[in-house]
């Protein structure tokens, strides 16, 4: 057997470092602000902690043992807490908990949202395509985050960093 040629890591790591052509070319302003046409107020300056900290107040409440409350934190990495029923999005995936209960649902993608005489529905289609709806306003909707909201709330992390 040849003997691995040794490497040390913390010369690649500096060297990496000095290179230019590594270094991030993203004016974070810009990005901001060329995504302001989109309806993404809901996500002004929130970061990934304000996030973080908003599914855990949401969650405290429900009468769990703590390890399991941490479970349902873990799952809802990249979610974000809906408040408000025009922060709901169709075609993305949502998970939600029942009041009274202290399960988190599988969920599935938002596919239409009614307004009837008994509250506010949610209609989603689940991974088996089977299609569920739920009462909004009895439940703890969370909804996942694409690619593009990840990188504004980076931003205005970065953002909220740097001032």
């Amino acid at each position: 057997m040849n003997k691995p040629n040794n490497i040390n890591i913390n010369e690649l790591f500096e060297d990496a470092l000095k290179d230019p052509s590594l270094l991030s070319t993203i004016n974070v302003n810009d990005l901001l602000e060329s995504v302001e046409d989109e309806k993404n107020d809901y996500l002004e300056n929130k970061t990934m902690d304000s996030l973080n900290n908003e599914i855990f107040n949401a969650i405290k409440p429900i009468e769990s043992s703590i390890e399991d409350k941490q479970k349902m934190c873990d799952k809802l990495i990249g979610y974000r807490l809906v408040d408000e029923i025009h922060e709901l999005h169709k075609g993305k995936h949502v998970r939600w908990i029942r009041n009274g209960t202290n399960s988190l649902t599988s969920g599935g993608i938002v596919v239409d949202i009614k307004f009837l005489d008994n509250g506010t529905h949610v209609l989603s289609k689940n991974y088996t395509n089977r299609f569920i709806q739920y009462k909004y306003d009895d439940c703890i909707t969370f909804q996942k985050l694409t690619e593009t909201e990840q990188l504004i709330i980076m931003a205005y992390g970065y953002v909220n960093q740097s001032v």
